[in-house]
């Protein structure tokens, strides 16, 4: 598979980096981009831990984003948020909702998402690209 020249990071990418699980990093696309529910997630992460060394690790994690191009969720994430969440219900299928929200602002945008789980994995055939690494 050749390196995507972009895509949109799913917030366990950063998760693995932060605790060490290795990463397919050749197939990490040229240029990454995040959804400002990954941003929340990770901020959630470090208000909800009250261990300091966590909350340290956490809050580094968080800081790495800083550089990052956020997109915006619009009226055109909304509808592909709609769109899917029409297309689970008809397949009997779930997403997390924030998940939902990512996978919906990554194909708005023309994106494959970037992950390093399953959770989109109902959603491979409503047109999202998914990139596991």
């Amino acid at each position: 598979m050749t390196r995507a020249p972009r895509g949109l990071l799913d917030t366990s990418v950063f998760i693995a980096a932060e605790s060490g699980r290795s990463l397919k990093v050749e197939l990490l696309p040229d240029e990454s981009v995040v959804c400002p529910v990954t941003i929340a997630e990770l901020q959630a992460g470090v208000l909800i831990t009250t261990d300091v060394t966590t909350r340290a690790r956490r809050l580094a994690t968080l800081e790495s984003t800083a550089d990052i191009e956020i997109l915006v969720i619009d009226g055109q994430v909304a509808a592909e948020w709609a769109r899917m969440r029409v297309y689970l219900a008809e397949k009997n299928r779930r997403v997390n909702v924030n998940d939902l929200w990512i996978a919906a602002t990554a194909v708005a945008h023309g994106l494959p998402v970037v992950t390093q789980d399953d959770d989109f994995a109902p959603l491979d055939d409503a047109g999202l690209e998914i990139i596991r690494v």
